[in-house]
């Protein structure tokens, strides 16, 4: 992980057709640190971290990841370069295990053939960094609550080597207990040296 990470956004204009979502908007993100966007519904928090994560594409505008240009085209581009997103809507597999949902894409294969045990090694990990060693990798994670489906998400964007995680409204389905521990695994990614909005 860069020691020098830094992510700049400047001049970021969006609109849908008569609607400006963005109007010039400047942000900087350093290494380590949680920022918080903060405004009313329509403010444009949402469709900022959606240029960020290469899911809506600027009108205007320019970022640069660690003195580079970024300009990703879509998320896959936007988690090549450590950049993931947590939507509020879970983009996970209910029907799947645990384990499919983190690996779901990133499965590790040699000559074509799946690894299962590096992959299960590789989950397990993510989740021991997590603090949630005791997750069930077979149970179907339509079983699981708010909070543990949050964490398969994130334990995802751990095994894409994520420098910046940008969650979206991620405390509104989550029960207090569920959002302070939220909080507390903030913490320990940030000691890591992840970036987090």
């Amino acid at each position: 992980m860069s020691e020098s990470f830094r992510l700049t956004m400047v001049g970021i204009h969006k609109h849908f057709g008569p609607t400006h979502a963005l109007r010039g908007v400047d942000l900087e993100l350093a290494r380590g640190k949680v920022h918080a966007l903060v405004g009313e519904n329509g403010a444009g928090k949402s469709t900022l971290m959606k240029v960020l994560s290469g899911a809506v594409h600027p009108d205007a505008g320019h970022m640069m990841l660690d003195g580079e240009p970024y300009a990703p085209t879509n998320p896959k581009q936007a988690r090549q370069r450590g950049v993931a997103m947590i939507y509020q809507e879970l983009t996970l597999a209910p029907h799947l295990s645990v384990e499919a949902n983190v690996l779901l894409g990133l499965e590790p294969t040699w000559f074509g053939f799946l690894r299962r045990a590096e992959g299960r090694c590789r989950v397990r990990e993510a989740l021991a960094v997590l603090e949630h060693p005791e997750v069930p990798l077979d149970r179907p994670v339509g079983e699981l609550g708010p909070g543990m489906q949050q964490l398969v998400e994130i334990a995802r964007a751990l095994l894409l080597d994520v420098r910046l995680l940008v969650f979206d409204e991620p405390t509104s389905s989550l029960a207090r207990a569920d959002a302070l521990r939220l909080f507390a695994l903030i913490r320990r990614l940030c000691d890591r040296g992840v970036t987090v909005v």
